[in-house]
């Protein structure tokens, strides 16, 4: 499933929040968004490591910027599956949910074959068709409450959030979903969805 967390310009991710999505969402993280001064922010990272992610929160703070952690479901682990995945030169993509899409290709993803196999294609043809408002709202007729996406437009200069009123607010940011931040390390008052937690050895019992 994934976890999406978009931060306006000056906002905080606290590093307990961090911490709680990284129990949950170990297979790499990626991040896009704009500097203070405008300019694009891409990086990628096949493993998640919270004081990495910590550190990059804090030499960020004054950016505007979408941070992915993904939890592996389908499609193979590495830096190809990462998020985001470009679309056309300017236009990038950050997907958490599940896509019933054919997966003609082993080992990549169904947000790869989004990408690959239909946004590309129709960005290719239609230059400027991904920031039109009208796609948008086409886009969120035809993808299930659980699909949310984050489209970054390096000339527009905009993040636009797909599905964002199926996500939730939680202390200045935008959350895609709250069941993968862990319960323990960073529990929410009205989650969206129940929170998972990791459980300790010393708690589990076999019979």
């Amino acid at each position: 499933m994934c976890l999406i967390i978009h931060k306006p310009a000056g906002a905080e991710i606290p590093a307990d929040l961090l911490a709680a999505a990284a129990v949950h969402n170990g297979e790499g993280w990626g991040l896009m968004g704009f500097d203070d001064g405008g300019r694009v922010l891409i990086e990628k990272r096949a493993l998640v490591n919270v004081d990495e992610l910590v550190d990059v929160e804090r030499a960020y703070r004054s950016a505007e910027y979408v941070l992915h952690l993904r939890r592996q479901t389908r499609g193979g682990s590495g830096i190809d599956n990462v998020h985001p995945f470009k679309i056309v030169d300017g236009v990038w993509l950050m997907h958490n949910g599940t896509l019933k899409l054919e997966t003609r290709v082993a080992g990549k993803s169904d947000t790869w074959h989004f990408v690959t196999d239909v946004l590309r294609p129709l960005a290719q043809r239609h230059p400027g068709l991904l920031s039109d408002y009208a796609f948008i709202q086409v886009l969120e007729h035809g993808l299930k409450a659980e699909n949310k996406l984050a489209l970054l437009d390096q000339r527009l200069r905009r993040i636009v959030l797909v599905n964002r009123a199926h996500g939730a607010e939680v202390d200045g940011l935008w959350l895609s979903n709250t069941r993968w931040l862990d319960r323990h390390r960073y529990p929410l008052a009205q989650p969206l969805q129940p929170q998972e937690r990791q459980y300790g050895a010393h708690e589990l019992r076999f019979v």
